[in-house]
């Protein structure tokens, strides 16, 4: 599921690491890391003090998710592949960073509803 997502924008890469280990950990993580950033900034944030409700806190907490999907991309393909950094491996992080984001305001759709101070946040 993941490869054919990063595939899709990315286009194939020649190094099979990509679809065997980088594109499913590197997927399946930032799924996870973004489940955790709209439970954070719903549940604890929006039920805590009502100064995370703005819609400049959604879209820092957003830019700050995208920049860790990005670095944790980069970082994955180094490992993953051996090599040093090319065009490829910034484009997969890029894409990650927009996958992340993605993920993120559909599970605000879902999450805001558990918030007491942000349930209109961002939308």
């Amino acid at each position: 599921m993941f490869s054919f997502l990063y595939e899709l924008l990315g286009g194939e890469h020649n190094n099979p690491a990509y679809q065997t280990s980088i594109f499913p950990a590197v997927g399946l993580f930032t799924l996870i890391l973004s489940v955790v950033f709209a439970v954070i900034f719903y549940v604890l944030l929006g039920r805590w003090k009502p100064v995370w409700d703005k819609q400049k806190h959604w879209v820092i907490t957003a830019v700050i998710l995208a920049f860790i999907a990005s670095g944790l991309a980069y970082g994955q393909a180094i490992n993953g592949t051996q090599e040093e950094g090319d065009p490829y491996m910034l484009t997969f992080s890029m894409i990650n960073a927009l996958y992340a984001v993605i993920y993120f305001i559909i599970l605000s759709v879902f999450f805001k509803r558990a918030s007491i101070f942000a349930k209109r946040t961002p939308f």
